[in-house]
């Protein structure tokens, strides 16, 4: 403040370095169990002032719209032809390295492409515009670039990338065995020592070392410089600036010898249940039980069961279910089936105290639900974790093995370890957690971890850190 000649007050404008906020470019495995965590953050980001464009397939162009984001174009999760061969391989490690191949690694010349392109459509547009990317694990186009892939046209080094990893950790260490498996951590001398035998036996040799092998030779296929000196696994979650585990450490196996760009972020919250959502008739129904005293004997046990968006085949878990609690008159079952449409054999006998629905977000059932029954995919499993609700969890297909084990592990979970239970073994299941009180305060304690941790504010300032220093300088005004 000064005093002019006349003795009035006059405002100078003093001027403040500001930085802008840089444009996020962002994309995920384009498979809405990948997809939706990263448009949760990026629809959070808009709302806090980010610009963002969003590359996936074209199926999931009206997600990314519907956030406010601009959609870019890549291709599809599954090739032609890739869904129908994979059922030829069973659940499992055979299944999962068929996927490795033909599912993220044979895409990546593909999304290469496509984020190059972006990349240089932000440069022709403007620039001088900042960018950070902001990238699930599976996207599988940016790697590449961090393994000296030429750099999009316009740009003389790459941008600042962020990964976000929504399924359990793959990086080797001295304290757990390989992925996939499923195998408990031990970091004692002898654990240690069968860790190291297991890496040898599984990414040394074998089926896991032709993969390694293909995944070199995709990265030259692409223009790479180098190829990691890792194993694949590692090099997909420590090649980037910083990777963002969505969980609290609490749901990871711990390790004396994490890689230092790894950080907990802990679970994204609720996401809210859209206004305009159109609940099933029998909803109150689940809305009057809550209301009753815990100890009232009318108050039924709310029991939520999900297969999730791929494995359809409801006889797996669905149906064994159904025919466990179906003489359990303090039970209501609700059953979830997760794609619009879908519907249960015409021919199953329904009992009355099962409600089915083909499509309602997960949250709206869990905070009314007591046991949550999933097959095991990661994006069921931290729904459970932020609504604090115990867990069944039978799934041996994809990463299930891994993620039904860290689970069991937390302390909140029955782990079946099957991707077919049987009725009897998910009716045991669920008296297993109605008579134990540990697996509900697991829950709780995990559920407040996560909260602790803000998730969407600590990837906002890691954001910010990677904005560049000579940002746009305006002027401020101050008294």
């Amino acid at each position: 403040m000064t005093i002019n000649q006349e003795g009035r007050d006059i405002i100078v404008p003093k001027m403040t370095n500001v930085t802008k906020k840089p444009l996020l470019v962002m994309s995920a495995g384009p498979i809405m169990g990948h997809t939706a965590p990263t448009l949760h953050i990026a629809r959070e980001m808009i709302n806090r002032g980010f610009e963002v464009i969003f590359m996936t397939a074209p199926d999931l162009r009206e997600n990314v719209e519907k956030i406010g984001a601009e959609y870019y174009e890549t291709s599809p999760f599954w090739p032609e032809g890739t869904l129908e061969e994979r059922e030829k391989y069973p659940a499992g490690m055979p299944r999962m390295m068929y996927d490795m191949e033909w599912i993220f690694m044979a895409s990546i010349p593909s999304r290469v492409a496509s984020l190059r392109s972006l990349l240089e459509m932000v440069r022709e547009r403007d620039p001088s515009r900042d960018v950070v990317i902001v990238a699930e694990t599976v996207t599988m186009g940016v790697l590449p670039f961090k393994y000296g892939a030429p750099l999009p046209k316009g740009y003389t080094e790459f941008p600042k990338v962020i990964s976000i990893n929504v399924v359990p950790l793959v990086v080797s260490s001295i304290d757990v065995g390989p992925f996939g498996p499923g195998l408990p951590p031990d970091s004692t001398k002898s654990g240690r020592a069968r860790n190291q035998l297991l890496y040898q036996l599984m990414h040394g040799n074998g089926p896991f070392a032709t993969l390694n092998n293909i995944f070199h030779e995709t990265l030259r296929k692409v223009a790479c410089t180098s190829v990691p000196t890792d194993f694949m696994f590692d090099a997909w979650v420590t090649s980037f600036d910083t990777l963002f585990q969505l969980c609290s450490p609490s749901l990871e196996y711990p390790r004396s010898d994490l890689h230092p760009s790894i950080r907990y972020a802990g679970a994204l919250p609720k996401r809210g249940i859209d206004p305009k959502f159109s609940y099933p008739s029998w909803w109150p129904e689940l809305q009057a039980n809550a209301k009753l005293p815990t100890e009232s004997p009318d108050r039924k046990k709310i029991i939520p069961i999900a297969q999730g968006t791929v494995a359809t085949n409801y006889n797996e878990l669905i149906i064994p279910a159904i025919k466990a609690f179906a003489k359990r008159s303090d039970v209501l079952l609700i059953v979830i089936l997760g794609v619009k449409g879908a519907t249960l054999p015409s021919d199953l006998d329904i009992p009355s105290n099962v409600r089915v629905v083909d499509y309602l977000p997960y949250d709206a059932a869990l905070e009314y639900g007591d046991v949550f029954v999933s097959n095991g995919g990661y994006g069921g499993m931290m729904h459970g974790v932020i609504n604090g609700i115990p867990m069944i969890v039978a799934g041996m297909s994809e990463d299930k093995v891994e993620v039904s084990a860290r689970a069991e592990y937390a302390g909140f979970a029955v782990n079946l370890k099957t991707q077919t239970p049987s009725s009897e073994q998910i009716y045991e299941a669920a008296e297993k957690i109605f008579n134990d009180t540990s697996y509900k305060r697991a829950a709780v304690r995990l559920m407040g971890e996560n909260e602790d941790l803000d998730s969407l504010s600590i990837i906002e300032k890691q954001i910010m850190r990677y904005a560049r220093k000579n940002s746009t300088e305006i002027c401020a005004y101050a008294a």
